[in-house]
């Protein structure tokens, strides 16, 4: 139902590179920040891969 009102481009990311979660990864203590400012949880895949694989190691 979504695609038949929206679209198919609608269901796939395009928007800008800032909003990329490659690029997010890269400038992680701004987003880190901006997340908690806003009071909204930082996605995984925003995440650095090294700190994913610290937080992994620890459970």
């Amino acid at each position: 139902q979504f695609v038949a009102e929206n679209g198919r481009r609608k269901t796939f990311h395009v928007g800008s590179n800032s909003s990329c979660r490659q690029h997010i990864r890269g400038h992680y203590d701004v987003y880190k920040k901006k997340c908690a400012e806003l009071g909204i949880c930082e996605n995984h895949h925003a995440l650095p891969r090294a700190l994913v694989q610290a937080q992994e190691e620890a459970k």
